[in-house]
């Protein structure tokens, strides 16, 4: 099966790939942000903990929408890269 198969079927699904399970300075960096966050809250009112919780939540969508621009860029580039090897 081709990739364009696989990834017409579902078998490809880019989201899955994290680089982050095998990474050190990735589980650190998530380790400390953990960590922080925890003492924190731990000093925070009911109040300010909602605040919070709605920052990190658009935190991580606008995380999200970067990662989605990065991923299309970086797909169209490979595309063009292909394209000019060929011509």
């Amino acid at each position: 099966m081709d990739i364009l198969e696989e990834l017409w079927y579902g078998n490809i699904t880019p989201t899955e790939y994290s680089r982050i399970e095998n990474n050190a300075n990735y589980k650190e960096a998530l380790r400390l942000v953990n960590q922080n966050q925890e003492r924190l809250r731990a000093t925070l009112t009911d109040e300010q903990i909602e605040l919070l919780d709605k920052l990190l939540t658009a935190s991580e969508e606008f995380a999200n929408l970067i990662e989605l621009d990065c991923f299309k860029v970086g797909f169209k580039l490979g595309a063009r890269l292909t394209i000019e090897a060929y011509t």
